[in-house]
This record gives structure tokens, C-alpha cells and sequence, in this order.
């Protein structure tokens, strides 16, 4: 069950909690944008259709010309950077283990980011694209959290990686 906090109190008239016990959380962009404590232009999920803690997250991107990075990478054929879709990746990790470590009473915890190994990029991601991001803790013992993400663009996979976190006084 949920504890609430103070920063994350709009919680109590979002989800219901039936649903957090089975594992189904919807989240909204500004729900993300203050659980992983960013902000434009380096938050790069738009929401979440799924997420379990401490296993689970199923994260997507809507992209359009409009994005930074877009024109100048590349003005006449633009791609989403493989740098920006491994981010995008650590973010969609990063919130099963934020979600999780909130339930278990903790307050707001970091995570350091220690490594993103068997990175592979299979096709480019362009405007109009919705990057749809699966992610899923393989591990999570003794402060350290190892994850696997794909990421897919029309149920076809563009890019994969392992992400390992250390949790902060974990």
C-alpha cells in the first residue's frame, strides 16, 4: 500500500488503491516530473501505462520535430540521439525503484546511475515516432539494482541496454 508524502500527495485522488496493489499504475507526465525530480527538456517520458514496484515499468515517449535535440541531430534527417534513448531509459528504470522505496516508508532516495552496459541500437527513432520503453528490475539486493530496458517504435525493437543503480543509503 502507498504511503503518502507530502510532495506526492496528488497520489491520494489519482490511484486507486486496488489498483497499486495488484501492480496497475497509470501515471501522468507531471506525476513523473516530480517523482524523478526533473524538468524540461531532460525529462524524457510522457507517462506510464504500467508500473509494479521494484519490477516493472512500461514508459513511453511521444516525439515530434519540436524536441531539442532534433535539429542538430541531423538537420536533414533527424534521429532521437542513442544517448537520449539510453536516458530515457534510466528514467523508466529509476521509477519502479522510486515507487517501491516510497512504499517501504523511505523518503526520497537517490540513485546513482553506476552503469548501462550491452547497449544496442537496432533502428533510428524519428519524429512522429512513440518510443514505448519495457522496463524490468532483473535484481535488487544489498543497495544495488540491475535492470533490462527495451525500447520499441511500432511493436518493433529500436534499442535495448542493461542499467545497473546503486540506491543511496540502500
Amino acid at each position: 500500500m502507498l504511503r503518502f508524502y507530502e510532495d506526492v500527495a496528488f497520489w491520494v485522488h489519482v490511484i486507486n488503491p486496488f489498483q497499486v496493489a495488484i501492480g496497475v499504475l497509470m501515471m501522468s507526465v507531471s506525476e513523473i516530473a516530480i517523482l524523478l525530480n526533473r524538468s524540461y527538456p531532460m525529462l524524457l517520458l510522457d507517462g506510464v501505462t504500467y508500473i509494479d514496484s521494484f519490477n516493472e515499468c512500461r514508459a513511453y515517449k511521444n516525439l515530434t520535430y519540436n524536441e531539442w535535440f532534433f535539429p542538430a541531430h541531423f538537420p536533414d534527417n533527424p534521429i532521437m540521439p542513442g544517448s537520449i534513448q539510453i536516458e530515457a531509459f534510466t528514467q523508466a528504470v529509476a521509477l519502479p525503484l522510486l515507487v517501491g522505496e516510497r512504499n517501504n516508508g523511505a523518503p526520497s532516495i537517490p540513485l546513482l546511475l553506476v552503469g548501462a552496459d550491452k547497449v544496442r541500437f537496432y533502428r533510428p527513432v524519428v519524429p512522429g515516432d512513440k518510443f514505448e520503453i519495457k522496463a524490468k528490475i532483473e535484481r535488487h539486493s544489498l543497495g544495488i539494482a540491475t535492470a533490462s530496458a527495451v525500447g520499441y517504435v511500432n511493436n518493433e525493437i529500436a534499442s535495448e541496454c542493461k542499467i545497473t543503480y546503486k540506491i543511496m543509503g540502500g
